[in-house]
C-alpha cells in the first residue's frame, strides 16, 4: 500500500472498536473502499481479511476468528507493520477467551511475534497488547505479572483514551491486587473503572465492576478470621454486589463474564451455608449454559456442588459428580497445562525483557544528545533565535519535519503555541484556550498524557478532537505544509504543574517508536527547568528595569529625579560645546503652592504636582527636552538646541493650560488659582568644562525666577547669553533679553 492509503486505512481499523455492531462493520467496510477509490487503488486483501475475522470475533465464534485471523497474518506485506501486531493482539485475545491452556499455548507464538514489533507502534495498539497480556496472566495465576502488565495497559489506554480498555485493565488489576492481599489497592482500581463506565453508560463495564468488587470482597473474607465481618464488608454486601452484577449482564450479550458472575456467586452462597439459595443458582446456571465448555467455571461448580451433596449426605450424587470431576480434569491435562503454562510465561517474559532491554538500549545511545539539547535550550538568551538549529539537533535523534514548544497558562487556561519551527522556517504564533477547544494538545495538557500515533487520521484524532468543532488548528498546521502523519505529544511539568507541551511531528506514517517517546520524555523535562531558568532571568530583568525606573524617576511625578541630572547634564555640555548648539535652563516653581496644599491637604495637592507634571510631559515633548522634579514644587526643563522663540511658546503654552484648568486656591495671597513662576536662560557655551558650566547656568535662571518672583510671581523671565559674558543684573523682567 503507498504511504498516503495506508496511515489513512490504518487510522480506521485500530479504531475499529469506535464503529459498534455488525452495522459498524459495514460502515468500516465502507470507508476503506472509499479510500482505496478516491486514491485509484484495489481494497487491500490483508484489510478485507481482517474485516471478516472482526466480524467471527464479533459474533463470538471465536474458533472461526482465529483462522481468519491467522490467514489474515499470512496475507499481510513486511510493511503492514501496524496492522501485523494489531492482529497479532486481537489473535491472542481469541485464544485467550477460549478459555483452555492449549490455546493458551498456541497463542505464544502471536504474543512473540506482538512483544518482538512492540516498540515500533503507538499507544492505540499497545493498550490493547498490555491488557491481553494481563488477562492471560491472570487466567494462569500470575498474579505480579499480571499487576505489572495491567498497569502499563492502563498508561497506554489513556495516552491513548481508550478509555473501555483502560476500565478493564483496571479491573484486572483490581483482580490481581485481591489476590495477592493487596484489598485497598483492588478497591481504588475498580472505583477507577466505575468512574469510566459512568461516563461512557457501559453497562457491560458495569457488571464487571460489580462482579470483580463481589470477588475481591470474598477474596478479602477467605483471609480474615472473622466469618460474620469479613474485612469490613458483610455478606449481605457480597451478595448484593453479585446481584447488581446480574442485572448489568442481562442487558447485554456477554455469556462468558456473565457464567463467571454466577458460578462465583454460587460458589460464595454454599460458603456462607446459604443452601437454598446457592441450590437455586446451580439448578439456574445448569439450565442456561454449557459449563463443560470452561474447564475453569465447572471447576469452580462442582466443588460448591460437591459441599451441598456432602451436607446432604448424597453420596451418589457426590461420587457422580467426583466422577464427571475427574474425566474433565483428564480430558483437560491440567497438569500438563500448568507445566506448559509455566514455558509460555518464561518466554513471554523473555520477549518481554528483550524488548524493553532493546528500548533502554536506544536510550542509551541517544540521552547524551537528548541532554546537549537540554542544555543548549537552557543556556539559550532567546529560543527564537535558536529554533531552527534545535530542530536540526532534534533531527540526529530522531526524524522531524516539525518542533515546538507550547507554554500554558492555568490562570487564563490559554495553551500559546509559541515556539514553533519546521523545515520551512518558523511558524506562525497559535493560541487556543483550553476550555472552548477539544484538540490534540489540549488532551495532553488536561490528562498529562504523552500521545503518540504513527497514523494521524480523522480516526486516529478522534478520541482526542470532538468532530462537530475539528479545525485545520488542532494540530499546528501551515499552509501548503505536507500532511502530518506521526506525532508525539508531551506534557512539559514542573512542580506538578503543567507549564505546556512538546511536539515533534513527521509527514510521514510510522516513524516513531516507543524510545521516541521516553526521549521526548526526558527532553520535556529540560526544558521545563530551561523555561522556569528563562522566567526567572525575565523576572529579574523586569526587577533590574523596575529597580533602575525607581532610582532615577520621582516616584510622585514619573519625572526624572534630581539625581539624573549629573548623568544627563555632562552629556549635554559636551554634545552643545562641540556641536555649537545652545542649551537652554528653565526654572520651573509653583507660586504659593503651600497655602493650596494646606487649604485642599496632601493628597489633592500630590495630584497638583501629578498635573503639572502631565502638562510639562505634553509641553515639553520632543526628545531634545528633558524634564525633573527639582524639589519640592520645583521642577526644571532642559532643552536642547532650540531657539529661544521656540522655548518661550512652550513656556506661553504650559501657563495657559494650568491656567484652563483653573485650580483653585483660596488662601492664596496673590492670585486664587495655582500660577507658575519660571526663570530660564538659553546659553552658548565658550568652554566644555561640565561642573563651572552647568552651575553658573543653573545660577543664571535660577536669577531669572527670582526677578519673577520679586515683581510679582505668575510671570516667566527668559534671556539669551554667551555664558562668560552674561550681566545679570541688567537683565530686563518683561521679555526676553539678548546680552
Amino acid at each position: 500500500m503507498i504511504n498516503t492509503l495506508y496511515p489513512q486505512i490504518m487510522g480506521i481499523i485500530t479504531r475499529i472498536q469506535n464503529y459498534p455492531g455488525i452495522k459498524g462493520l459495514e460502515e468500516v467496510d465502507a470507508r476503506v473502499r472509499k479510500i482505496c477509490r478516491d486514491h485509484n487503488q484495489p481494497f487491500p486483501e490483508s484489510i478485507a481479511l481482517f474485516l471478516k475475522a472482526y466480524k467471527s470475533d464479533r459474533q463470538d465464534n471465536l474458533l472461526d476468528a482465529a483462522e481468519h485471523y491467522k490467514t489474515c497474518l499470512n496475507a499481510t506485506q513486511p510493511e503492514e507493520v501496524q496492522l501485523t501486531v494489531f492482529v497479532n493482539g486481537l489473535l491472542a485475545s481469541v485464544y485467550n477467551d477460549c478459555g483452555d491452556y492449549q490455546a493458551a499455548y498456541a497463542c505464544y507464538a502471536c504474543y512473540a511475534k506482538t512483544l518482538e514489533n512492540l516498540h515500533l507502534v503507538d499507544d492505540n495498539i499497545r493498550a490493547l497488547i498490555y491488557c491481553n497480556l494481563s488477562d492471560m496472566h491472570l487466567s494462569l495465576g500470575k498474579f505480579e505479572e499480571a499487576k505489572q502488565y495491567a498497569r502499563k495497559a492502563v498508561t497506554s489506554s489513556q495516552n491513548a483514551n481508550r478509555q473501555l480498555d483502560c476500565a478493564v485493565s483496571h479491573l484486572n488489576l483490581a483482580y490481581g491486587c485481591a489476590y495477592t492481599g493487596e484489598f485497598d489497592q483492588a478497591i481504588r482500581a475498580i472505583a477507577e473503572a466505575k468512574k469510566i463506565a459512568e461516563s461512557l453508560s457501559s453497562n457491560r463495564t458495569f457488571a464487571l465492576c460489580h462482579g470483580y468488587l463481589a470477588q475481591t470482597m470474598v477474596q478479602q473474607g477467605r483471609g480474615q478470621q472473622d466469618e460474620v465481618q469479613q474485612g469490613g464488608f458483610t455478606p449481605s454486601d457480597v451478595l448484593d454486589a453479585f446481584y447488581q452484577a446480574e442485572q448489568y449482564f442481562l442487558k447485554i450479550n456477554d455469556d462468558h463474564n456473565r457464567m463467571e458472575n454466577l458460578v462465583c456467586w454460587f460458589q460464595y452462597l454454599v460458603e456462607i451455608g446459604e443452601l437454598e439459595q446457592a441450590q437455586e443458582r446451580c439448578l439456574f446456571l445448569e439450565q442456561n449454559f454449557e459449563l463443560k465448555n470452561s474447564y475453569h467455571f465447572y471447576s469452580i461448580y462442582a466443588k460448591a456442588k460437591a459441599k451441598i451433596f456432602h451436607h446432604q449426605q448424597d453420596c451418589n450424587g457426590l461420587a457422580s459428580l467426583q466422577t464427571e470431576h475427574i474425566e474433565l480434569s483428564e480430558k483437560y491435562l491440567k497438569a500438563y497445562a500448568r507445566k506448559q503454562s509455566d514455558r509460555i510465561l518464561q518466554s513471554v517474559d523473555t520477549l518481554r525483557d528483550k524488548q524493553q532491554h532493546e528500548v533502554f538500549t536506544q536510550m542509551q545511545k541517544y540521552m547524551g544528545a537528548i541532554t546537549d539539547i537540554g542544555q543548549f535550550i537552557a543556556t539559550a538568551p532567546d529560543l527564537y533565535s535558536v529554533l531552527p538549529e534545535i530542530l536540526s539537533k532534534i533531527n540526529t535523534i530522531l526524524p522531524t519535519f516539525e518542533f515546538g514548544i507550547a507554554l500554558y497558562d492555568d490562570e487564563s487556561d490559554i495553551l500559546d503555541y509559541q515556539y514553533f519551527v519546521d523545515t520551512q522556517g518558523l511558524v506562525q504564533n497559535l493560541k487556543v484556550t483550553c476550555q472552548d477547544n477539544q484538540t490534540v494538545g489540549t488532551y495532553v495538557i488536561r490528562k498529562r498524557a504523552t500521545v503518540h500515533l504513527n497514523s494521524v487520521t480523522d480516526d486516529a484524532l478522534e478520541p482526542y478532537v470532538d468532530k462537530a468543532s475539528r479545525k485545520d488548528d488542532d494540530l499546528v498546521v501551515v499552509k501548503d505544509k505536507p500532511d502530518t502523519n506521526s506525532i508525539i505529544l508531551t506534557p512539559i511539568i514542573l512542580n506538578e504543574r503543567v507549564i505546556g507541551l512538546l511536539s515533534v511531528q513527521h509527514h510521514l506514517p510510522n516513524q516513531y517508536q516507543q524510545h521516541h517517546c521516553q526521549l521526548i520524555e526526558h527532553l520535556a523535562s529540560f526544558i521545563a527547568v530551561s523555561l522556569e531558568n528563562q522566567k526567572q532571568r525575565q523576572r529579574l530583568e523586569s526587577a533590574n528595569q523596575t529597580l533602575e525606573v525607581l532610582s532615577t524617576t520621582d516616584p510622585l511625578t514619573g519625572l526624572s529625579n534630581r539625581y539624573q541630572l549629573d548623568k544627563i547634564t555632562p552629556v549635554l555640555i559636551r554634545n552643545a560645546y562641540t556641536q555649537k548648539r545652545s542649551l537652554a535652563v528653565l526654572m520651573i516653581d509653583i507660586d504659593e503652592y503651600k497655602a493650596y496644599n494646606d487649604f485642599h491637604g496632601h493628597l489633592q495637592g500630590d495630584e497638583a504636582l501629578r498635573i503639572l507634571s502631565r502638562l510639562l510631559r505634553s509641553t515639553f515633548s520632543t526628545k531634545n527636552d528633558y524634564l525633573f522634579r527639582y524639589g519640592g514644587d520645583e521642577f526644571m526643563a532642559i532643552c536642547f538646541g532650540q531657539s529661544s522663540q521656540n522655548i518661550e511658546e512652550k513656556v506661553v503654552t504650559l501657563r495657559n493650560a494650568l491656567s484652563e484648568l483653573a485650580l483653585v486656591s483660596p488662601k492664596a495671597i496673590r492670585a486664587k488659582q495655582l500660577t507658575l513662576s519660571i526663570g530660564g536662560v538659553n546659553v552658548e557655551l565658550v568652554s566644555d568644562n561640565v561642573d563651572s558650566n552647568f552651575k553658573m547656568i543653573c545660577d543664571i535662571a535660577d536669577k531669572q525666577l527670582y526677578r519673577v518672583k520679586e515683581s510679582g510671581r505668575n510671570n516667566y523671565n527668559l534671556i539669551d547669553c554667551y555664558l562668560n559674558n552674561c550681566d545679570l543684573a541688567n537683565c530686563p523682567l518683561d521679555k526676553p533679553t539678548v546680552v
